[in-house]
């Protein structure tokens, strides 16, 4: 069934794409049925997408995918999450949420179309819908297309037919990945993929005017989809800073993986575009530049895809997807060269249509040449990141963090001036003695500011002016935003957006920059100082997770006579097959305190002084005793069934003469899952020496180590165990997330701002169509300036 509703799915697409392209040469009979046919890929999509939720939720472990990414044990939150676990179920992700977007976009056009707006016909060659429904058509089509070829639907004995008979149900699933087993899990992808998905419809958009050869209204239409999905996006790649903030327990948001910059890059791009596109609003120029970003923006969406899913960053990347297969490799590489090439060859081919009017000349004192600067200098970040993620391709080794830092710090610091002084900048034209006395007050706050940071704790020149820009731009946005925000709180939405940037720069600076960190060893119950703290270890405590048994490692942080617990996790994993860790944070107004555990050091039963190395057959004197190592004793070794994970006992014989008495002792090692016990024995003749089978070397000169203990000799009582962590404070690391907050809030008043405005303005041009219309009549109606405005 499941394969029937994408295959269904994937036919509706293509004869809806066919249809519409039809209509879009002006057979506008065809649009109802390209809409029908849309409505039926949707319908479709959206059941298989239900359907496979059905059959995670329900267990059906007779399916591969099914069984690979979920389990009983997983609580229904993650259970669903499996659903985008994999390779397919992430494709199968995107296709819905195309299809989810795809009926509000098309409601969107046919309002758009029917509102009789300037510059529209009754044509289906004059309206919007039919060029831009064609390419997003094309686009889910594509999307399914993928499911098809690797379906979420295949039997386990269709995938292991060597290994699984026909019918096979397993008992149980392998499970999600313990690192996914987060809250986080069930939230940041399916924002991702939304922010992809948005991004499709400004691409298609702009393939529309350049199709049509008209580019006075696209960007009106485009610009509040442009800003939905900056919005959306931007979330998402915040969400998962702050997921690997929480969880991976390397003490940071941000590692430069080529995946994470995968998602960043078209982020940077659509931000670009969409300071372009105001700027072509106010002004009718930059129609070249709104057009080419808004197509890279989704081209880079579709390189991140390949990048992700092509399995090509397998050794340089921790979130790469495996091979997928040659098949749906070399689709997405066609994926990828379709859109890039058709939206680049039709900028190439409307160059002409797409010049500017020499008259048209740009002011350089004028808020949209500031923010054509604005948008260059975005477009050479996400350029560096892009080449830089493009590394592991070129020349098979990967760039380090440093490059993205050191290349991206002056961009930064040029994104904070330029911001700033746009704000102060008229359109078209300033004056230039009211600007200049404008940006006085807030340079000099800002280098005041700078100054007092400076004398804490900033040293690094470019960090310092850094530091300024970002104040700089902070306090012009900040003072605007206040007096608009009084009156009317969507209108402020820009420069919450930028308030938001800044203060998600600050505290970059202060988390990154003035970090420090310190790696701790904590006996138990023995207070130690560590970063102007005292840290306490007071043992552990088990709990259950997931079916999988953990320790919180309890932490006492204490100072000023102010004091919290933190609680750092390590456990043993089966389906890693390794200790998994996780960090414990406290969250402090100016600060975080940041704890991850490295290991556990548990005291030895024998120091290196007790161990001596004896080969096969040979006796030594330790101790007063004669200590000869016969044979290895493998009754209860098993190679096999150890490389299965089983446990294995591999013992020593010994033969040992203390005084006048020989006895024969057989010292024992436990292997179980990679880590090893030494199983302590006795002389029955002598109680006081115990005997350790430390280890074993079978390979050239067969050896063991011995270690052999007095018991007597031990008066000092046992050394406790050990908690080694490293331990970080994070300076204003809060100003991350607020302004990050911050930010989605700005997009959100903008976007809101911008949909009562286009409301508005629908409503208006029909007043003057339908006052045009009695005028050719001869009922003349005179309409106010007010009315018209």
């Amino acid at each position: 069934m499941g394969s029937i509703l994408i295959q269904s799915g994937f036919a509706a697409a293509m004869i809806s794409m066919i249809l519409y392209l039809l209509a879009s040469t002006g057979k506008e009979k065809y649009l109802k049925y390209g809409r029908l046919f849309f409505h039926l890929s949707v319908a479709a999509t959206i059941a298989s997408a239900a359907y496979l939720v059905y059959l995670i939720i329900s267990h059906q472990f007779q399916y591969t995918y099914v069984w690979n990414y979920s389990s009983k044990s997983l609580p229904v939150n993650l259970l669903v999450s499996t659903f985008y676990a994999g390779q397919e179920g992430s494709f199968h992700l995107w296709a819905f949420f195309m299809a989810v977007i795809g009926v509000f976009l098309l409601q969107f056009l046919l309002k758009r179309d029917k509102s009789g707006l300037p510059n529209s016909q009754n044509s289906g060659s004059g309206k919007y819908e039919p060029i831009v429904m064609f390419t997003f058509t094309l686009i889910q089509a594509f999307l399914l297309f993928i499911l098809v070829l690797k379906s979420p639907y295949l039997y386990v004995w269709e995938s292991f037919p060597k290994d699984a008979a026909i019918g096979f149900i397993p008992e149980d699933g392998r499970g999600l990945n313990p690192l996914l087993q987060n809250f986080w899990m069930t939230i940041h992808p399916p924002i991702l993929f939304a922010g992809f998905s948005a991004l499709a419809v400004p691409f298609c958009f702009a393939i529309a005017a350049l199709v049509k050869n008209r580019y006075s209204e696209w960007m009106k239409l485009a610009l509040p989809w442009t800003l939905f999905a900056g919005m959306i996006l931007g979330l998402g790649i915040m969400l998962g800073g702050y997921w690997a903030y929480g969880v991976l327990g390397w003490g940071g948001y941000w590692a430069w993986d080529p995946v994470e910059n995968s998602s960043l890059v078209p982020w940077i791009v659509i931000v670009a575009a969409i300071h372009t596109m105001l700027a072509e609003e106010k002004t009718s120029g930059f129609k070249k530049s709104s057009l080419i970003l808004c197509i890279m923006a989704f081209v880079m969406v579709l390189y991140s895809t390949f990048l992700t899913r092509s399995g090509i960053l397998g050794d340089s990347s921790v979130h790469s997807f495996v091979d997928p297969g040659q098949e749906v490799y070399l689709f997405l590489v066609i994926f990828l060269l379709l859109f890039t090439l058709s939206g680049i060859g039709l900028i190439f081919f409307r160059m002409k249509s797409l010049k500017t009017p020499k008259t048209e000349s740009t002011d350089v004192l004028s808020r949209e040449s500031a923010l054509f600067t604005g948008a260059v200098v975005l477009s050479a970040a996400a350029l560096v990141i892009a080449v830089g993620t493009s590394w592991p391709i070129i020349s098979k080794g990967t760039v380090d963090a440093a490059f993205y830092n050191k290349m991206n710090l002056p961009l930064a610091i040029f994104i904070g001036i330029i911001n700033g002084l746009s704000i102060l900048l008229a359109w078209k034209h300033s004056e230039e003695k009211r600007f200049m006395k404008s940006i006085i007050l807030p340079a000099v706050l800002a280098v005041a500011g700078t100054i007092i940071l400076a004398v804490f704790a900033v040293r690094d020149v470019l960090i310092a002016v850094f530091v300024a820009s970002s104040l700089f731009s902070l306090f012009i946005n900040s003072r605007i935003a206040y007096k608009i925000f009084i009156n009317n709180k969507t209108k402020a939405g820009a420069y919450l957006a930028h308030i938001g940037v800044m203060l998600l720069f600050l505290g970059i600076i202060g988390s990154s920059k003035y970090s420090e960190e310190v790696n701790v060893s904590l006996p138990l119950n023995q207070p130690k100082e560590a970063l102007g703290y005292t840290m306490t270890y007071k043992g552990s405590t088990p709990f259950k997770d997931m079916g999988e048994e953990k320790y919180h490692f309890n932490v006492v942080v204490e100072k000023d006579g102010k004091g919290f617990l933190l609680q750092p996790v390590m456990y043993y994993s089966e389906y890693s097959e390794g200790i998994l860790k996780n960090p414990d944070i406290a969250n402090l107004i100016t600060k975080d305190v940041y704890l991850s555990p490295m290991a556990l050091e548990e005291p030895k039963a024998y120091s290196q002084d007790d161990i001596v190395t004896i080969h096969k057959g040979e006796e030594k004197e330790v101790k007063g005793m004669k200590v000869k190592f016969i044979d290895f004793d493998r009754s209860k070794f098993n190679q096999e069934s150890m490389q299965e994970g089983k446990d294995n006992i591999m013992g020593a014989e010994l033969e040992i003469t203390s005084g006048y008495e020989k006895e024969k002792i057989t010292a024992e090692q436990k292997i179980s899952q990679g880590e090893t016990e030494n199983i302590p024995v006795k002389l029955k003749s002598n109680d006081r020496y115990t005997f350790y089978l430390s280890n074993v070397t079978v390979s050239g000169e067969t050896s063991i180590e011995l270690g052999i203990v007095d018991d007597q000799a031990i008066k000092d009582p046992e050394a406790p165990e050990m908690l080694v962590l490293t331990a970080s404070t994070k300076p204003f690391i809060n100003l991350v997330w607020g302004g990050t907050v911050v930010m989605v809030l700005g997009f959100f008043f903008s976007l809101y701002s911008r949909y009562k405005k286009f409301d508005y303005g629908k409503k208006d041009s029909s007043k003057i169509i339908y006052n045009n219309s009695h005028k050719k009549n001869g009922h003349h109606k005179v309409q106010s300036e007010k009315q018209l405005k």
